[in-house]
């Protein structure tokens, strides 16, 4: 979805996110550090989940816009171009899994609350 937007966008509209989700992804990354060092909450988990979420599908819009632009350019490293997708699509698989995961097993506990 969010990959035709970057196809279909004007030449090198969404390539300028590429900073605002970097400090994003920097924002994340001293937050998890903060919390295995001072202890994490519930909260902190579900926005580290959320938040990175959305930063990995930005990623995903910028790497598409970022892959066209380098092809305009001439490099057509198809390997490289794909595995930079894969990597992205693959941070936001896993964080859409334990969300499913984490639904799944709160609708479980609601489950074993009304037998008992």
């Amino acid at each position: 979805m969010l990959g035709p937007a970057a196809m279909l966008a004007k030449r090198r509209e969404y390539l300028y996110l590429g900073g605002l989700l970097s400090s994003g992804l920097s924002i994340l990354f001293w937050l998890h550090f903060a919390s295995s060092i001072f202890g994490g909450s519930t909260a902190l988990f579900q926005f580290e989940l959320y938040f990175g979420l959305l930063l990995f599908v930005g990623y995903i819009v910028v790497d598409t816009q970022e892959i066209i632009e380098r092809a305009h350019l001439g490099e057509l490293d198809y390997v490289k171009h794909s595995l930079t997708l894969f990597t992205d699509f693959a941070a936001v698989f896993v964080r859409i899994l334990i969300i499913m995961l984490k639904h799944a097993a709160e609708k479980d506990q609601k489950k074993r609350r009304r037998r008992n």
